[in-house]
């Protein structure tokens, strides 16, 4: 057993309408809120606009995201406390469980109860605003080239092997990366709310079944295969009616998933999987969201878990089967990239990124998360610990080169945990909507948790409303693009675009005491 903090999150809530209810209203909101207000604003909002507006905003605008200035310290500093209208926290911390391992199938007698580890924490997806978010569709990946320019920095870069944070390596209980990704699939209904009244599991999973595969396929350069491994005889019943399970708490998650198992019985075996997705029938809408745990559960047939995940309503409704693409995320180590607060789910990357706003403009894993991950290897990174000025020409992140000479991020260190990253953003890949290309400068800390700014974008624009419209975020067009304009950041940085051939950048970095 391990100790931890646990911490609860619980995520954006999706409003079925703007016009509620008057008295819903009335009885969900704040003391210190107007009567003409809705439950989801702030105190000194109008009523007539959005929660992640500014008050001396228009309806009609995008919120401004004004990210705070990073501290040159070891941690950046914390997001404000949650205030008295935003819906309570919940798991806004990652703890990691023991490396999955396959047991064979015991004796049927006696048959072991489904254990756990109580030191439990996970994360919650926020829902979409509908009003700003499209309608999930099927993603079109467009080709990866064969082959690619040979890409390499003009200068001799410090081995980023020096530069990998340590913290990765400490790290256990993840899901494996690289190789096979096995997910086992159940599905499960209640008393109050039958699968019959649901499209079966056949039906429900249909839709589930190759697009998080592919689009792992493909941000992974190949790397990563996940495979969904489906149960689709039945839905499994629920001891209890959905009242019952309080998923906002440790020890009411914990059971849901336990009963989960244990309504599957010990026939069923799991040998062989890495991780846990427990499926509701359509309509459980008392589950809205869907919640990562990195915590130890045993099957009956002795198959230990160290990462489930439960989902909600969101992989049928919102974000569809992107809502998967995020939650495997969770399994191997990744972190939320939206913040635990009511600023809004772009505030630290914009649509960059799908650990932060699943449906962005620009969904590929930063350089950083594919380093993290081992898609980017050591040797693709030039790390520049020390003062002074170097030349690296990179590639884009959403092509794999080749991977003895393709440079595909800068690392320049803040101090021995903080980085700024510089790596290219394209319309390639699964980015094929990305309205911002060109060079993309962000902050990563490794020693930050879900929900604190582990990656924060830099906006190199920051006067400009971004670049997708209504869809999309202040941050998106944050890429740099223009040559020969040196970009001033606040740690003493400057960096330069000097030139393209092809799809790659060349910048120049300086490198300030």
């Amino acid at each position: 057993m391990r100790s931890a903090t646990v911490a609860f999150f619980l995520g954006h809530a999706l409003l079925s309408t703007v016009n509620a209810l008057p008295y819903i209203a009335a009885c969900s909101q704040s003391p210190d809120q107007r009567p003409d207000q809705r439950p989801d604003q702030r105190p000194d909002q109008r009523p007539d606009q959005r929660p992640d507006q500014r008050p001396d905003q228009r309806p009609d605008q995008r919120p401004v995201t004004s990210i705070p200035p990073y501290p040159t310290g070891d941690q950046y500093t914390s997001l404000p406390t949650l205030g008295p209208t935003v819906l309570p926290p919940n798991w806004n911390s990652t703890t990691y469980a023991p490396s999955t391992t396959s047991i064979p199938i015991p004796d049927p007698t006696p048959i072991p109860e489904p254990t756990n580890n109580w030191n439990f924490t996970s994360s919650s997806v926020p829902s979409p605003d509908p009003s700003s978010i499209p309608t999930w569709s099927e993603t079109t990946f467009s080709s990866i080239p064969a082959t690619e320019t040979s890409s390499t920095s003009d200068v001799e870069p410090t081995p980023s092997a020096t530069c990998r944070p340590t913290e990765w390596a400490t790290k256990t209980g993840t899901a494996p990366s690289v190789g096979t990704l096995r997910a086992a699939v159940i599905f499960v209904d209640f008393p109050d709310v039958l699968g019959s009244t649901s499209p079966s599991p056949e039906e429900l999973f249909e839709p589930l079944a190759s697009y998080p595969a592919e689009l792992y396929n493909t941000m992974s350069y190949g790397k990563l295969q996940l495979e969904l491994v489906p149960i689709l005889d039945q839905f499994y019943r629920m001891p209890n009616i959905t009242a019952a399970y309080n998923l906002h708490e440790t020890e009411g998650h914990l059971q849901y998933i336990n009963d989960a198992l244990k309504a599957v019985g010990p026939s069923v075996s799991f040998e062989g999987s890495d991780v846990l997705f427990v499926m509701p029938p359509k309509g459980a809408n008392f589950l809205p969201g869907s919640t990562s745990t990195a915590i130890d559960v045993t099957a009956l047939d002795n198959t230990t878990f160290g990462n489930t995940v439960t989902y909600g309503q969101d992989v049928y409704t919102g974000w569809g089967p992107k809502t998967i693409n995020h939650e495997t995320g969770h399994t191997m180590g990744l972190p939320d990239l939206y913040p635990y607060s009511d600023d809004g789910i772009g505030y630290f990357v914009g649509g960059f990124d799908l650990m932060g706003v699943i449906g962005g403009q620009s969904p590929d894993f930063v350089a950083w998360h594919k380093w993290q991950l081992n898609w980017v290897e050591d040797s693709q990174v030039d790390c520049v610990p020390e003062v002074g000025k170097t030349t690296h020409r990179i590639s884009p992140i959403e092509v794999p080169g080749s991977f003895e000479s393709s440079t595909k991020a800068v690392a320049i260190a803040i101090n021995s945990t903080s980085f700024v990253m510089a790596e290219v953003r394209s319309n390639s890949g699964i980015n094929n909507e990305a309205c911002g290309t060109g060079v993309l400068l962000y902050t990563a800390n490794a020693e930050l948790s879900s929900g604190k700014g582990t990656v924060r974008v830099i906006d190199t624009k920051p006067d400009s409303q971004g670049c997708w419209g209504d869809k999309g975020y202040e941050q998106d067009d944050a890429p740099l693009t223009e040559i020969g304009v040196p970009f001033v950041t606040e740690f003493g940085i400057v960096i330069t675009v000097t030139g393209r051939e092809g799809d790659d950048y060349i910048i120049e970095v300086e490198k300030k005491a």
